[in-house]
């Protein structure tokens, strides 16, 4: 008789009558029936594999079971199969009671924590796992409620956990290091440098100094330190110091600027230019610019000129130049105020004021 969930029955008309003669058709059909369920594959649930093979057997006991859905402690010891799917997103701190030795295998359908627990669910690294849809976890009772994940696998292949440990890097270091391989690394603890080799000698790398800002310089106070210089301020400019040992910053003689516009001459004139330098100046140049060819001159020819001149038995020439904290201030002689050299002949003469224009420049 084939079984019912497992359970065998002797095949009817097999019970005898006690005090009388055994049949021998029923008696003969209840052997047979023993021998077939003998040689038959005895199913699980009546202490077989349901198979026929050692490889059958195996797979008979690793069926996949019904999905459970996640909760703080889902049942997976009552799963119709050691391979299930955990559905659902709730935390999971730990699992029901089994006994000790039972695995289970499950796979996430979702993004749900796993909750580390030192003796109740004890994880990888001792952290907590967000699970990702098609994780994977083997778990393994330890009896008494208590679950250890033997194993987790991330459906991107990434690891669960960082379980890198950095060494820890000592630097070779010594009073007087004179590293020359290629690449070799050492401190001087002596004047706290860094040297690394080259293959022949030994580079120097040497630190910044403390306190250093935007802007600032380094100068070098020996062949293995370095100074800072902190940045100066708008308008200086960086000299040697006195004693000649190290940079410094100065203000310039002259940081300041003006150059007026192309003015025209005229005799007995004036010209007042702002120069808006912020205080008188201490040096101002004026020249003329050719405009007209004129004695021995080209177009675009400039000039440098002499203020106030005189030719002997003559009246004064030229122009007096007075400066303030605003202003350049010209006055015109009455007389031609242009008078110079020619340019080829070298004799002096007046110049025509029409053919020039006056370029006044100053510095503060």
């Amino acid at each position: 008789m084939p079984r019912a969930a497992g359970i065998y029955s002797a095949p009817p008309g097999t019970t005898a009558t006690p005090n009388t003669t055994v049949a021998s058709a029923p008696y003969n059909a209840l052997v047979a029936d023993l021998v077939a369920d003998a040689n038959a594959a005895r199913p699980v649930t009546a202490g077989g594999t349901g198979a026929t093979s050692p490889v059958g057997g195996h797979d008979a006991f690793n069926t996949q079971g019904q999905d459970i859905a996640s909760a703080a402690t889902p049942n997976i010891a009552a799963a119709t199969g050691a391979y299930l799917n955990i559905t659902g997103t709730v935390t999971i701190t730990g699992f029901t009671s089994a006994a000790a030795g039972i695995e289970r295998e499950t796979t996430f359908t979702g993004v749900l924590t796993l909750t580390h627990n030192a003796t109740s669910l004890i994880l990888p690294s001792a952290a907590n796992i967000v699970t990702a849809a098609g994780d994977v976890a083997r778990w393994r009772s330890l009896g008494s409620g208590n679950w250890k994940c033997v194993g987790f696998t991330r459906a991107s292949g990434a690891p669960t956990v960082n379980t890198l440990t950095q060494p820890s890097l000592i630097l070779k270091q010594s009073a007087a290091p004179t590293p020359t391989a290629d690449g070799d690394v050492q401190w001087d603890t002596d004047d706290n440098i860094l040297l690394i080799g080259d293959g022949a000698a030994a580079q120097t790398f040497v630190p910044f100094p403390a306190s250093v800002v935007a802007g600032d310089l380094f100068y070098a106070s020996s062949a293995k330190a370095l100074v800072r210089l902190a940045k100066g301020t708008a308008g200086q400019a960086l000299v040697m110091n006195a004693g000649a040992t190290a940079p410094s910053w100065a203000a310039l003689p002259l940081s300041k600027s003006f150059e007026s516009a192309q003015q025209t001459v005229t005799n007995g004139g004036s010209l007042t230019l702002a120069h808006s330098l912020g205080a008188s100046p201490k040096l101002i140049q004026v020249s003329m610019i050719c405009q007209t060819a004129e004695r021995s001159y080209s177009i675009g020819d400039e000039v440098v000129m002499n203020p106030s001149v005189s030719d002997p038995g003559s009246n004064g020439h030229g122009f007096a130049v007075t400066v303030d904290a605003t202003n350049v201030n010209v006055r015109f002689s009455a007389n031609a105020p242009l008078t110079g050299f020619d340019k080829s002949s070298g004799f002096w003469g007046n110049f025509t004021n029409g053919n020039w224009k006056l370029v006044v420049r100053a510095w503060a």
